[in-house]
């Protein structure tokens, strides 16, 4: 149960000010969602990642092999760990999680490789910075449930680890092999569309009489997905265009031969929030700089969205892109682009609903000087911005942090430039306790006074 005490302790946990033997004593008696905060902090000191090697509680091990903060070569040691669960989280690792996580030793991705739990090897199949020498033979491993994860997550696996996983025993494992082979080997085309296969229909070269068959299909999915196939025949995309689905005809209207005039004349539908998923032989010309020009520039708000997709957007494309009308396209392009302007990383920021905004806070562009102007805003989450502005004055900062709004004092308690009576005060505001409590300026004795609160000094 959360209480008082216990968002201060977990805002401690995280203190980048706490001294060792806080942290120490935190990892040896404070529950699991508390050492989870003490382990995903920055800065773990040598000592605590040596204690966590040795914690009982397997749980709490796993933190350690999952965050990306850790190097790689502590990550590593519990490869040998006696749990499997271990082994597994180790495994998978943070290569999706964080950015620039350090990639495990080879002899230790070898390790992994020949684990004798079949979970384990499983789970290295989703190691993005697998070597293609491990993935093919996790590809042939004695496990079937392997030898498909190790197929189904590689992007581009050698004509032979096809092939000779098309003869595989596994009915499963050679679905795998048929979906890697279909572009290469024609004959796998008419078994996968008989299985229904969506990306298939949308993407493979189609025969006439399977284009026809999917055209007429009785699934409006079957339909869309041939519809947006570069291969359809032209008379099959004008039968489409008139299709009673919307979704049919807007995968018409996305097809890259046409003209504005001829998108026009289709009755296409896209939603304010809606979110195109790029077919695929539009994801294999992200770098195609006419193709882009051309969908940057249409009246088709779908080609713009998909235009935003491409982190190989020209300045001046992105320039036009980041003043468009629509959000969707400026919050894609924020979300794709390498070189996002400022103040579009600003404006999505401040005017998308979804919580995945804050992650433009790490873009390298974003902009952090002079956000203190917003600390006057009515828009709460411009308030919070306001204490990221590294200029914001102490004065400023506790105006913040006493808001109305929680969020905002949140955000302001956790601030150095604070005063350490004002820190001191927030301690007792639910809504910011944890934030006052992991504060850099917070007094060592207030630290040790936590710990008394829960039991632990």
């Amino acid at each position: 149960m959360e209480t008082l005490y216990s968002v201060r302790l977990e805002g401690l946990a995280a203190n980048p000010s706490a001294p060792e033997d806080i942290l120490l004593r935190i990892l040896e008696h404070a529950e699991h969602r508390i050492r989870a905060a003490l382990v995903h902090r920055p800065g773990v000191p040598g000592a605590v990642y040596d204690a966590v090697m040795r914690h009982p509680d397997p749980r709490t091990r796993r933190l350690l092999a999952m965050d990306g903060r850790v190097p790689a070569g502590l990550r590593a040691r519990l490869a040998a760990d006696p749990d499997p669960a271990i082994r597994m989280a180790v495994a998978w690792g943070p290569d999706l999680r964080w950015d620039g996580a350090e990639p495990l030793p080879a002899q230790t991705v070898a390790r992994l490789a020949a684990d004798p739990d079949a979970r384990v090897r499983h789970a290295l199949c989703e190691l993005a910075s697998l070597p293609g020498a491990v993935r093919a033979a996790l590809a042939a491993d004695a496990d079937p449930k392997v030898r498909r994860n190790a197929l189904q997550l590689w992007r581009d696996p050698p004509p032979e680890v096809v092939d000779a996983a098309l003869d595989d025993p596994d009915p499963d494992v050679r679905r795998q092999a048929m979906l890697h082979g279909y572009r290469r080997r024609p004959d796998l085309v008419a078994p996968l569309l008989a299985d229904g296969c969506e990306s298939v229909a949308s993407d493979a070269v189609l025969d006439r009489a399977q284009a026809l068959a999917l055209s007429r299909h009785d699934r409006p999915c079957m339909r869309a997905a041939a519809a947006a196939n570069p291969s359809l025949p032209a008379d099959l995309v004008t039968e489409l265009a008139a299709d009673p689905e919307d979704e049919v005809r807007l995968a018409v209207s996305l097809r890259p031969e046409l003209t504005e005039k001829e998108r026009a004349a289709i009755d296409y539908r896209v939603g304010a929030r809606d979110r195109l998923r790029p077919p695929r032989w539009f994801r294999d010309r992200l770098d195609d700089a006419d193709l882009l020009r051309r969908y940057a520039a249409s009246a088709h708000v779908g080609l713009r969205r998909l235009a935003a997709h491409s982190p190989h957007l020209p300045g001046d494309l992105v320039a036009r892109l980041a003043r468009d009308d629509d959000s969707t396209v400026r919050a894609l392009l924020a979300e794709h682009h390498p070189d996002a302007p400022a103040d579009l990383l600003l404006a999505v920021t401040l005017e998308s609903p979804h919580v995945f905004r804050f992650e433009r806070l790490r873009h390298p562009n974003f902009p952090h000087a002079g956000l203190a102007r917003l600390a006057g805003s009515p828009d709460p989450v411009a308030r919070m911005l306001a204490v990221r502005d590294p200029g914001a004055s102490p004065a400023v900062v506790e105006r913040l942090s006493r808001d109305g709004e929680p969020r905002v004092r949140a955000a302001a308690a956790g601030d150095a430039r604070l005063p350490v009576a004002r820190v001191l005060e927030l301690l007792d505001d639910p809504a910011a306790a944890r934030s006052a409590a992991g504060n850099p300026g917070l007094p060592v004795r207030s630290m040790e006074r936590i710990l008394y609160d829960v039991a632990i000094l």
